[in-house]
């Protein structure tokens, strides 16, 4: 009995062992594939005579500013390269992306095109894009923000005052029902009393926020923002000059709740909406997190503080 716990604790001292040498060893090849002027995993790696390596883009505008001498030097040794022209290395290109594909299989948040953790959110995209991506065409002239700073996700709780009498809610104020029963609640001044809405507990003044509802197999739901204002007794209209900025789904039909309604251009059924607010820029997009485009754009939110 205890010669089988001692071997058993033997197998795992030295699997734990394994373990941390092979972290070592690739925080080592990190470090040999990682660019000394950017900090990033190499791009279009380039080895010079000196055998310091460095991303073609970094190394070219090192170069740039050292003059158009027939020679140039390293940036970091500072050791002349006999270099004419810049060439990548295919040695090195190989071996950073395998790196790549070794961390997307390690950490399922980074980057899968570049393998690098994900630093900033693209406003105009609506998603997490790292340092590469950033520089990338496809990113081109989009405003993006360090993570933290970008849309920040939002778990959104009802506040109960303001739910019209014929919803159920959850315990946790996040999960909705209707039911053809009216249930008796206090007529505040806050609750919507005949058009079945009601509002988030939380409202936005400024910055940019999301959140998910999950909408499903529902025959009919509302989804958008709405001014801390808008009417609250008697039947509600729900259009951008009565303070909401809504879509829906009712009778088959997606459509956005403009003047007149507009429809929406839907080939597959969402099962969730994304809702993205932009309080600086006065707009709100709605999203399917399953495609890039979004389903719709309001550009005139325009309201000292909007609630979901």
């Amino acid at each position: 009995m205890f010669q089988s716990c001692g071997r058993r604790l033997s197998s795992c001292l030295v699997t734990k062992a394994l373990r941390k040498r092979m972290a070592t060893r690739r925080a080592h090849r990190e470090d040999d594939l990682s660019c000394p002027i950017c900090g990033h995993l190499l791009s279009q790696p380039v080895l010079l005579t000196c055998k310091h390596r460095f991303c073609k883009a970094c190394l070219q505008a090192s170069w740039d500013t050292q003059g158009s001498g027939d020679s140039h030097c390293c940036p970091l040794c500072w050791r002349r390269s006999s270099m004419d022209q810049i060439v990548v290395s295919t040695v090195l290109e190989k071996a950073c992306e395998s790196l790549k594909k070794e961390r997307s299989k390690n950490d399922p948040e980074a980057c899968k095109e570049h393998g690098e953790t994900f630093t900033m959110f693209c406003l105009e995209d609506m998603e997490p894009v790292c340092i590469a991506c950033g520089k990338a065409a496809a990113h081109a002239g989009h405003k993006l923000y360090p993570i933290g700073e970008g849309a920040h996700d939002y778990p959104v709780v009802v506040d109960p005052n303001t739910a019209a009498s014929c919803f159920i809610l959850s315990e946790d104020l996040t999960v909705v029902h209707t039911s053809s029963k009216i249930s008796k609640v206090p007529d505040n001044p806050e609750r919507f009393d005949i058009s079945a809405e009601m509002l988030a507990a939380d409202g936005y003044t400024s910055g940019c926020c999301s959140w998910e509802v999950e909408v499903k197999d529902n025959t009919y739901w509302v989804v958008g923002v709405a001014s801390e204002s808008v009417k609250r007794k008697g039947k509600t209209v729900l259009t951008p000059a009565e303070g909401f900025w809504t879509i829906r789904f009712r009778n088959g039909e997606h459509k956005a709740c403009t003047a007149p309604w507009e429809p929406l251009n839907i080939t597959k059924k969402p099962e969730v909406i994304r809702v993205v607010l932009d309080m600086d820029r006065g707009k709100v997009t709605f999203y399917d997190p399953g495609e890039r485009k979004p389903l719709y754009t309001f550009t005139d939110v325009i309201t000292p503080r909007a609630f979901p």
